[in-house]
């Protein structure tokens, strides 16, 4: 005679593996994601990024090392559905120009690329700091 144990692992256990035979559990759908990387210092913008791709999540991370205030804007994020998470808040749209970073403040903006070129973005407080994000398309050979 077998235990009540035995029998509820064994009940438990076939329709668990017939659940995953069968596929109950869904493969992971995970979106590839795609960062670049902003540091503000010297008054200068550093930047750091992975080759892009079109119509894939991208982030921007940005982060003020210098003693003053800075802000990154650019065109790219005019006609752009855009979420910019600062501080906690939380702005989104597609009329968002840019965001304004305190001295060792960062931000973090998520956005969706459709075309690619040259993304170019300065700093309106001081006009001499601009940068830019490349979005290229490699067509195949």
């Amino acid at each position: 005679m077998h235990s009540l144990g035995e029998y509820l692992f064994r009940k438990f256990g076939i329709l668990f593996l017939g659940f995953f035979l069968i596929g109950g559990i869904p493969p992971s759908s995970a979106q590839p994601l795609q960062e670049v990387k902003v540091t503000i210092e010297g008054y200068t913008f550093q930047t750091t990024q992975m080759p892009l791709q079109l119509d894939t999540e991208t982030i921007i991370y940005i982060t003020n090392k210098d003693t003053v205030r800075h802000d990154f804007g650019s065109d790219m994020f005019l006609h752009t559905l855009t979420h910019v998470d600062s501080n906690g808040v939380i702005t989104y749209g597609k009329g968002v120009e840019g965001v304004l970073l305190e001295p060792g403040q960062a931000a973090s903006i998520h956005l969706m690329l459709n075309h690619s070129g040259r993304f170019q973005f300065q700093c309106s407080i001081h006009k001499e700091m601009k940068g830019e994000i490349l979005l290229l398309t490699v067509d195949a050979v």
